[in-house]
């Protein structure tokens, strides 16, 4: 299956937005963004699953947008706090051009730089861990500013390389993504569509067949290669997903696919308000509830596993007449945690520290440093 950013577009449709809506506007034109997380108790540290993970605890550190994404999540939906510290310059149309991500202390993880075309679109990403090691990914696009390609190396050897190209039908929709190697053709995914464009079907492609002998797998190119499929959608008249059907179709076998789960979801005045896992057997497998205020923003949420009431969970969000989330009360095993933050704000009511308590007790400190452009 396709590997690149792309592939997100379905992703979204797999997964509801089960976080708090806390919002992160940034006003002004920006020239500049300095992040920090500080821990005021050196025996409350971001967690790690294992002893030998790093600051960044488990995972490490991926790619910025990873980072960025749990440590938000973390930070406003968890007593806990993952790791943020970064540098990040951007350019007068708001997009950035250089970044760099710190250990604790101070030393460089990794930097990147980031280069556009005259529509604005990314067509280059270079990350440096050394000033002779690095990892390039070059993006194209069409007449229509539709992503066309990209090409993936890294410096020890450029010549060992990845490449993605994907097609769109009449209507701008993505209905293939293929990717290559230095050794040809690899995996791919295959999208149709509703006629309002919505995506109903996900096929993954492989260019090779299975060939069973002796209880044997041999992988063989034959040129046509095999299809299996991976989700079915449907929507309700708004175009929100009411139901996503998986399979558990595999490459090596000839039957009809099988379905293997459901994901059905259901919605009140554009909001989601349940969400319900079925399994093969249309047995629950995890049930999810949402309340809201009169501004949309989420005020509860009930997480309910049916066969593992141990690791249930509840969440209520409270927020100040500006949207800011000020409290969050997290509950497990029916022992609550009750988070607060307090927030600093500069000129352009930007948020420039956030302070975290938890159970009254100040662990965490945010600060971000913001530049503008004169």
């Amino acid at each position: 299956m396709n590997k690149t950013n792309l592939i997100l577009a379905v992703s979204l449709l797999l997964f509801s937005f089960s976080y708090g809506q806390q919002k992160d506007t940034i006003y002004g034109q920006v020239k500049s963004i300095r992040e920090q997380l500080d821990f005021l108790d050196e025996n409350q540290q971001n967690m790690k699953l294992f002893s030998d993970e790093g600051d960044y605890g488990h995972h490490g550190f991926s790619n910025p947008k990873f980072t960025k994404n749990r440590f938000h999540k973390w930070w406003y939906n968890t007593p806990w706090v993952h790791y943020s510290n970064y540098y990040k310059k951007l350019n007068k149309k708001g997009k950035p051009t250089y970044e760099i991500w710190f250990y604790k202390n101070g030393d460089t993880v990794a930097y990147f730089n980031y280069k556009y075309d005259k529509n604005d679109n990314l067509i280059q990403e270079k990350k440096y861990y050394e000033k002779d090691d690095y990892t390039v990914r070059n993006y194209k696009y069409d007449n229509n500013n539709k992503l066309k390609s990209t090409i993936y190396y890294v410096s020890d050897d450029p010549n060992l390389y990845s490449y993605s190209e994907f097609v769109y039908d009449k209507n701008d929709n993505l209905i293939q993504s293929q990717d290559f190697n230095d050794d040809g053709e690899t995996y791919g995914t295959k999208y149709t569509h509703y006629p309002n464009g919505k995506i109903k079907e996900v096929v993954s492609y492989s260019p090779f067949k299975i060939i069973i002998k002796n209880n044997k797998r041999t992988l063989l190119k034959d040129g046509t290669g095999s299809n299996k499929l991976d989700a079915k959608f449907f929507y309700n008249e708004n175009g929100d997903v009411t139901e996503i059907l998986s399979y558990d179709g595999e490459f090596y076998k000839n039957n009809e696919p099988q379905i293997k789960g459901k994901k059905r979801k259901e919605y009140v005045n554009g909001l989601l308000v349940k969400e319900i896992t079925l399994n093969k057997t249309n047995k629950i497998e995890k049930f999810i509830s949402y309340s809201y205020n009169k501004q949309k923003q989420k005020t509860k949420e009930n997480y309910i596993v049916p066969k593992n009431p141990d690791i249930n969970l509840s969440y209520e969000y409270y927020y100040d007449n500006n949207g800011n989330q000020i409290k969050l009360i997290y509950t497990k095993k029916n022992n609550p945690v009750t988070i607060e933050f307090e927030y600093e704000f500069d000129n352009h009511k930007n948020w420039t520290k956030q302070i975290k308590f938890v159970n009254g007790e100040k662990l965490y400190v945010w600060t971000r440093e913001i530049e503008y452009f004169e």
